[in-house]
């Protein structure tokens, strides 16, 4: 029997926000079964927008005043401005649709 090892496998980008010419922004390309479970148990559509987009981020380099590395969380993203949330969210969506794209297309051999 072969070992196989259980480990994230999803691919990433890194971005910047319009907002922060600085900031160095890496995202996920898709989400893990245990993050949909908890987006779907939200309610309502932005909170599961917020949610979705704290686990499709992997890191940033946001610091707080004193130079301490930020959190990813909802307080956080609560800060940034709407223009930058609406690019994370559709870098997300563009990938969403890639995928299905790419998961449609009939395999070449």
């Amino acid at each position: 029997m072969v070992n196989v090892v259980l480990k994230d496998i999803r691919k990433t980008i890194e971005i910047t926000l319009p907002s922060f010419p600085e900031s160095k922004v890496v995202l996920y390309n898709s989400l893990l079964f245990g993050d949909m479970k908890e987006i779907e148990e939200m309610k309502d559509d932005l909170g599961k927008g917020i949610l979705t987009l704290k686990f499709m981020i992997k890191s940033w380099n946001f610091t707080s005043e004193d130079g301490k590395a930020l959190e990813v969380n909802e307080t956080n993203l609560n800060i940034l401005p709407i223009e930058d949330l609406t690019l994370m969210l559709n870098k997300v969506g563009e990938y969403f649709k890639e995928t299905a794209e790419k998961k449609s297309e009939p395999s070449k051999k």
